[in-house]
């Protein structure tokens, strides 16, 4: 890998993770939460009170941008040198151990997608 395709990936791991940790929390508390409280105003659904249902959402819209943001979506776009820049954007937050969460879950996964791919190889070949 060139020196500039692989800075270029520690920055873009870099400044993802900064904006999941930081701008993204008060985007939710500034704007979303406020706007998906204004839509869902004071109804129930089922069982639901619009505490609960605004409370689902506002989770709803997190779990989105951690899917884009988050370990997966660096590695899918910046490679291992972006999870270089995922863990030295923990270090600049103040505890590298932050980063335990997001590397563990991203290995948990990749290990589950690998076994996976393994068995429908497997089962392609005995067909």
């Amino acid at each position: 890998m060139e020196a500039k395709t692989a800075a270029i990936s520690f920055v873009g791991g870099l400044v993802m993770t900064l904006v999941l940790v930081v701008l993204v929390p008060v985007f939710i508390d500034t704007y979303a939460s406020k706007w998906i409280s204004d839509v869902v105003g004071d109804n129930q659904f089922l069982f639901l009170s619009s505490d609960i249902i605004i409370t689902l959402l506002v989770w709803l819209v997190i779990i989105a941008f951690m899917v884009v943001l988050g370990a997966g979506g660096i590695l899918k776009k910046f490679g291992i040198f972006g999870i270089v820049g995922l863990i030295v954007a923990y270090w600049l937050l103040g505890d590298v151990t932050d980063a335990i969460v997001p590397l563990v879950t991203l290995a948990i996964i990749l290990v589950i997608l690998k076994t996976i791919q393994i068995k429908k190889s497997k089962n392609n070949t005995e067909k």
